[in-house]
């Protein structure tokens, strides 16, 4: 009898750590648009900084994710194009290298770590780091490095291709 109550015990116990079918690695960025004000700083090679304000928005739809910005001008460009997510339970890393074909001398890293605090609200950090090869060593832009923080409202639950080409 004291083996079968051990056995029971044991079987129980197990049963409450067994792992669930679903892993932390499905969790994607859900479909909708997320938008809001990003605050940056950024550093020149001269040591220089520069506040900038841009707006920002995340369209993700069928898991595919895109990132674009209004610099003031009322227009909105994409950022990037090869984009790589890597998502956990409510934070989402997402990130690109890009060279700008027409300067081969221009590449830059994009990295966007965002963190849901509920269905509609999140922040952001933002991190940028140019490398202008060509630039002459002495030049303030040769390189620089930006960051900022926002907080994301998300305007939209649905899917919009229009966003995500």
């Amino acid at each position: 009898m004291k083996t079968l109550m051990a056995a029971m015990l044991s079987m129980s116990l197990l049963g409450c750590t067994a792992p669930t079918t679903r892993s932390v690695d499905s969790f994607g960025l859900a479909d909708g648009v997320w938008s809001g004000t990003l605050a940056t700083i950024v550093t020149n090679a001269d040591s220089s900084q520069e506040e900038r304000k841009s707006e920002l928005l995340i369209a993700s739809c069928k898991g595919v994710v895109r990132l674009w910005t209004n610099n003031s001008d009322g227009k909105y460009r994409k950022l990037g194009t090869k984009y790589h997510v890597q998502s956990k339970p409510d934070l989402h890393l997402i990130y690109f290298m890009d060279a700008d074909p027409t300067q081969p001398g221009w590449v830059e890293i994009h990295s966007h770590s965002m963190l849901e605090l509920s269905p509609d609200k999140a922040v952001l950090l933002w991190s940028r780091a140019v490398n202008n090869r060509d630039g002459g060593k002495s030049k303030k832009n040769r390189y620089f490095f930006s960051q900022g923080i926002v907080e994301l409202r998300r305007t939209s639950h649905s899917c919009d291709e229009r966003l995500t080409p």
